[in-house]
């Protein structure tokens, strides 16, 4: 017998031969821009590649839910991964000095339109299995127009290449089952067009209004710029005026924000700074009333990727990426979302413009006042398409306003006062007096942290267990 030996340096040039083939094919999934670019929306920066490198990249597993396209630099080997694609950020940047960018955008997909539910499957409703398939092709069959008709959902098995095909949604089958051994499935769900029913006793619902980089010194002051949208709220609800972000943890964005989704500091949540790599280890209050209510929907409309990816509740049925800055689109989503027959009951809401590089946080500065007017006015319209709900009188929505951090000058991340000073508004009986209110007042004199802010009062205003490290203002009863 005789045995090949392959020398070490011709192996690896096989293996590299081998990737080459799998990088160009990767970027046969993209469409090419010549001498454009989208400025400003990168998520990640890859040095001393190709462009067939960036497609695989910004399709591998651990990319594959946010990326959507990339800038490549052609002089220096350089491309930015975006979770954007032009048309999300009004068009494209063609009159750099040089051309010296190229931008690549992957091709929209069918499965796009669905929501991805790791580790988990519907077991025994499947209608109909595909084999040797990508989730990308079971999304495509669920959709076409021979199925399009009853397929609702898709259970993929990752090391089979098989799907399932199936004609429920978890919400129609008591949910979805989450132990498997080896966690073999992903589940992948397309939102039911008029909504689902709440089933939430007294129809309560929660609307959860995120303004990023507030200060709660900045609104409802001697002073401070007219906000009249939250004005309302606070005059008709309950108002805290110094929630304190930081502490123990950062005041970046990423910790405030698991901090007031969880209840818990980033000593236990873990996302202990901006990384969007870095997952909640504890459940998101939208993911506990889930677990409660199985047939309970959740929204999530924000244009930061974290807040889509790694910080949003993991059975999320609802996710709208808005470009960049542009609060109106994000507004146009939610009031979308309220147009339903039955919107979700909890929905998360992000406004972004206060705080994307303010010159300044100071309340009395141009800019920050502004900003922070334009926001508000957005929220108007939020509140006028929600009053507008033809059976509102029957609904109760708990409207909760708060913020991630404060700042300093041009900036935030410190310790100072200014930095983390946050605030909450409540407010469960907007312009529907017919609901005894939850809170009322200003609650300010009581110390509250950002882990009591929200969780705690969304999970107390639905009569649920609080096992968070926050605690509820004792004048708020659920």
């Amino acid at each position: 017998m005789t045995t090949i030996r392959w020398a070490p340096c011709l192996l690896a040039l096989c293996f590299a031969a081998f990737a080459a083939r799998a990088d160009a094919a990767a970027l046969d999934a993209f469409d090419l821009t010549p001498n454009a670019a989208i400025p400003g929306y990168n998520v990640q920066q890859l040095a001393n590649v190709t462009p067939e490198m960036c497609a695989a990249a910004c399709q591998d597993s651990t990319r594959r839910g946010w990326c959507k396209s990339f800038d490549y630099h052609k002089a220096v080997q350089r491309c930015d991964l975006s979770d954007k694609r032009a048309g999300d950020v009004g068009g494209l940047k063609t009159d750099y000095a040089g051309n010296p960018y190229d931008h690549y955008s992957l091709k929209p997909t069918a499965l796009e339109g669905f929501v991805r539910t790791p580790n988990a499957a519907i077991s025994g409703y499947n209608v109909e299995a595909l084999l040797n398939v990508a989730p990308a092709d079971c999304a495509a069959a669920c959709t076409d127009g021979a199925r399009s008709a009853w397929c609702k959902s898709f259970d993929y098995h990752k090391s089979g290449l098989r799907c399932d095909l199936s004609d429920k949604r978890a919400t129609d089958v008591a949910g979805l089952k989450t132990d498997y051994a080896g966690n073999p499935y992903d589940h992948y769900s397309l939102p039911p067009p008029n909504g689902i029913a709440n089933p939430i006793p007294g129809n309560k619902r929660v609307l959860l209004i995120g303004i990023d980089g507030l200060r709660g010194d900045a609104i409802h002051c001697s002073g401070c710029v007219a906000t009249p949208a939250m004005s309302r709220l606070i005059d008709g609800g309950a108002f805290h005026s110094n929630v304190l972000a930081g502490g123990t943890q950062s005041t970046f964005s990423g910790p405030g924000w698991a901090s007031v989704f969880t209840g818990f500091w980033a000593a236990d949540h873990g996302v202990t700074s901006n990384d969007i790599a870095l997952p909640l280890r504890k459940p998101h209050v939208f993911d506990l009333i889930k677990q409660a209510y199985p047939a309970a929907t959740a929204a999530v409309v924000a244009d930061w990727a974290n807040l889509t990816q790694n910080l949003r509740p993991v059975h999320a049925d609802y996710v709208t990426v808005n470009a960049a800055k542009n609060s109106q689109q994000a507004t146009d989503a939610v009031k979308q979302l309220l147009a339903l027959q039955h919107p979700p009951t909890s929905i998360f809401y992000y406004l972004h413009r206060v705080d994307i590089h303010t010159a300044s946080y100071d309340p009395f500065n141009t800019t920050y006042r502004n900003a922070i007017a334009a926001e508000d006015a957005q929220i108007d319209q939020v509140l006028t398409a929600l009053t507008a709900r033809p059976d509102y009188a029957n609904e109760e929505w708990l409207i909760v306003v708060t913020s991630d951090h404060g700042g300093i000058s041009s900036g935030h991340g410190g310790q100072s006062a200014a930095e983390r000073r946050t605030f909450v508004i409540l407010n469960n009986n907007y312009l529907n007096p017919s609901k005894p209110s939850y809170c009322r007042g200003d609650l300010t004199a009581t110390p509250l942290t950002q882990v009591d802010g929200t969780t705690p009062h969304i999970l107390d205003f639905l009569r649920l267990p609080n096992a968070t490290v926050g605690r509820k203002h004792a004048a708020c009863t659920g």
